[in-house]
């Protein structure tokens, strides 16, 4: 009877690391795959920034003046998180937020056109 009482408590613990091992090997995957996800739309970025460069220099600097650049609702998603990042780390004060904001945008698109309802909502507390 004494057997079986330390037969279960063996089995209870060996289910407890195997249950532990697997949630730190889960995290570990997790964490590889938002890194390889961060990698792509890096290397997606860099790809969308040459071959705007690329149109550019095709279509010399009137393609820049004349048509704006859509961002996605995900693109806008990262400025309005790196515009607050921004702000907050090098407290930039209230009346030049609008100017970061379109300059981020312009740097992001290249495109001198930027569309006011998305630099208010980037502004926006």
């Amino acid at each position: 009877m004494v057997g079986s009482h330390i037969d279960m408590a063996r089995a209870a613990i060996e289910a407890s690391l195997l249950l532990r091992h697997r949630s730190i090997a889960g995290n570990v995957g997790f964490r590889r795959e938002i890194d390889h996800s961060r990698h792509v739309i890096a290397q997606s970025r860099e790809l969308l920034k040459r071959l705007r460069q690329r149109q550019r220099d095709d279509n010399g600097p009137a393609w820049e003046d004349t048509d704006p650049v859509p961002i996605s609702a995900f693109d806008a998603d990262i400025l309005r998180a790196v515009f607050r990042d921004l702000v907050s780390e090098a407290n930039v004060p209230e009346c030049q937020w609008r100017d970061l904001a379109k300059s981020l945008v312009h740097e992001f698109t290249g495109c001198e056109l930027v569309e006011t309802g998305l630099i208010e909502w980037l502004i926006h507390k």
